[in-house]
């Protein structure tokens, strides 16, 4: 539960309260009420003793801790109601403040206003209360706090928490009412409609508390508010006199209830609505205390007195975007330059790994050549034939299948088997347009030929007419099937066996021809190496060239060379 500390002085005397707040409700642990004379001799102002005496009871108590709240009294500020035009809330305050210095001649320029709506007139005008207090008197505040060491949270007008106490009670919520606090050297009179505070007035009145003089006077004030009430809005009318505390000859104020047609009501602050103690004090001393229990249920439940001199309401600034442009423009600045570093970073990462890879290759290459050559041969023959793969009908249907050589050329090819069944085609070279890598990757594939794009980048090549490099890598699946049965590749070879076997039996008639002797692969003027075909003249149909017509090479190598 959360422990505050409100406070007031005036000529006479220093009141403090302490109090929890417990939801909407608070409960006084403390109230101490010190006469200034006890500040002792030396000090002429009524802010310098109160000072004293407040540095000595907070170090006596340990209160420095506890948030507070100051009630500032009715003579130290000045209130006036003013008629506003219909103008946005926002610009509101500096109207209210125009006006205010205006009318109030001891404020000045630097005083702090604050103000509170008003309930509309019966010609809908809308009215507001304004409260002044001048500079040179909020500065006695802040060092009268600074002096005992507290931190201030809110500077309210007194007698607004004392209407805020009354008006938390179920019978007077909403009602119009004059509030009468009796203080050791004046009497406040303030006036509650709808809950809010539309006149407040402190007086001085000779004579004792409860003498017939002072009562005598005291209801003389009473009349005058109410009709200062009724002069300023007809439509404040008065219905019930609340005195706060329980003072002698109730019966008397009964009577005067009754000549003003008022109901007269007797309200205990440390006994209303909302708030419980164990503490006991003089009636007397009780009635004092309504404002400062006031202010500390108002800020429990959130209901704030409404004026603050140290919140004053103000015209809300213009919202500074600066800041968000920096921060938008440090967010992008960071993101690009974590983006150019990562890209940086992985291309000089893999640039050194591929420069490692490439030195350990030649290496290990070098030293086991001599040695390796042989058993690597025997290995990729083994291998190629435990694969199982019709490396010539794959070859022709990758012929039939590549775009054509306008748009594609193979830069180089390999083919090469797996340690299961199966076998891996991978190639490489050069596209006219990025699109054509797709079309290329959708007429390969199929339930059989699993492909996959390795790496593309622009890259330009063949004096400009391909723009694009691309690495695919096709994975050969052994369904341990002839899928070539019907290609023409099939065709032609069954058909160049029957030519071969009528060819034997007709070698009693006419002498064997000449075997025609193995051609070596043609170096093409641009240094790369064509195919060429050994296949008999005879043949009906030959194999269809590749479509990159520019085909540089065709490697095969074991599995672990496919990289």
């Amino acid at each position: 539960m959360a422990k505050k500390l409100a406070i007031e002085w005036d000529s006479q005397a220093l009141r403090m309260v302490v109090a929890r707040q417990r939801g909407s409700s608070i409960t006084v642990d403390q109230a101490i009420v010190v006469p200034l004379s006890a500040a002792g001799e030396g000090l002429d102002s009524v802010e310098a003793r109160a000072g004293r005496l407040l540095t000595e009871q907070v170090a006596s108590f340990g209160l420095n801790k506890l948030p507070a709240i100051l009630g500032i009294n009715r003579a130290s500020i000045e209130l006036q109601v003013f008629s506003v035009p219909p103008v946005p809330e926002a610009e509101l305050p500096d109207i209210v403040r125009f006006q205010a210095i205006r009318e109030c001649a001891n404020v000045g320029d630097d005083g702090v206003v604050d103000f509170v709506r008003l309930p509309m007139t019966k010609d809908g005008q809308s009215r507001v209360l304004a409260a002044a207090i001048s500079a040179k008197q909020l500065k006695a505040c802040h060092k009268l706090c600074n002096q005992a060491q507290i931190q201030p949270q809110s500077f309210y007008i007194r007698p607004f928490g004392a209407a805020r106490l009354a008006a938390s009670q179920s019978n007077l919520a909403g009602q119009t009412f004059l509030l009468v606090e009796t203080l050791v050297d004046r009497v406040e009179l303030t006036v509650v409609h709808q809950n809010e505070v539309v006149l407040t007035r402190s007086t001085r009145v000779p004579g004792e508390t409860n003498t017939d003089e002072f009562l005598k006077t005291l209801q003389g004030e009473i009349r005058r508010t109410i009709f200062a009430a009724r002069t300023k809005d007809d439509s404040v009318a008065i219905a019930q006199i609340v005195i706060l505390g329980q003072p002698a000859g109730q019966a008397q104020w009964q009577e005067f209830g009754r000549d003003v047609k008022c109901a007269v009501e007797f309200l205990n602050p440390l006994a209303a609505e909302h708030v419980t103690t164990s503490v006991e004090v003089l009636p007397e001393t009780a009635c004092q205390l309504g404002a400062l229990v006031g202010l500390l249920l108002a800020d429990s439940t959130g209901t704030h007195p409404s004026i603050d001199f140290l919140n004053p309401r103000k015209k809300p600034e213009a919202p500074d975007r600066r800041r968000t442009y920096v921060l938008a423009a440090l967010a992008a600045a960071c993101v690009v330059l974590v983006a150019g570093y990562a890209i940086w970073s992985s291309i000089g990462a893999k640039d050194a790994r591929i420069a490692e890879l490439k030195a350990e290759i030649a290496k290990v290459q070098k030293s086991n050549e001599p040695l390796l050559k042989v058993e690597e041969q025997i290995i990729e023959i083994d291998q190629w034939v435990a694969a199982d793969v019709q490396w010539l009908d794959e070859l022709y249907r990758l012929s039939d299948k590549m775009p054509s050589a306008d748009e594609t050329i193979i830069k180089q090819l390999h083919m090469g088997t797996r340690t299961d069944a199966g076998g891996t085609i991978s190639f490489n070279g050069y596209v006219s347009d990025h699109s054509v890598i797709a079309k290329l990757e959708g007429s390969l594939r199929d339930d059989y030929h699993h492909v996959q794009g390795k790496e593309s980048k622009y890259e330009e090549y063949g004096d400009g007419a391909y723009h694009w490099s691309f690495l695919e890598s096709i994975t050969v699946v052994d369904d341990e099937a002839d899928r070539f049965t019907n290609t023409p590749v099939a065709a032609a070879e069954e058909e160049t066996e029957s030519s071969q076997s009528t060819d034997d039996q007709s070698t009693d008639k006419e002498p064997a021809p000449a075997e025609p002797e193995a051609s070596e692969p043609k170096v093409s003027g641009a240094g790369e190496t064509e195919a060429v075909s050994t296949e008999e003249p005879q043949q009906p149909e030959e194999i269809a060239p590749m479509p990159a017509s520019e085909t540089a090479e065709v490697i095969t190598n074991k599995p672990q060379d496919q990289s």
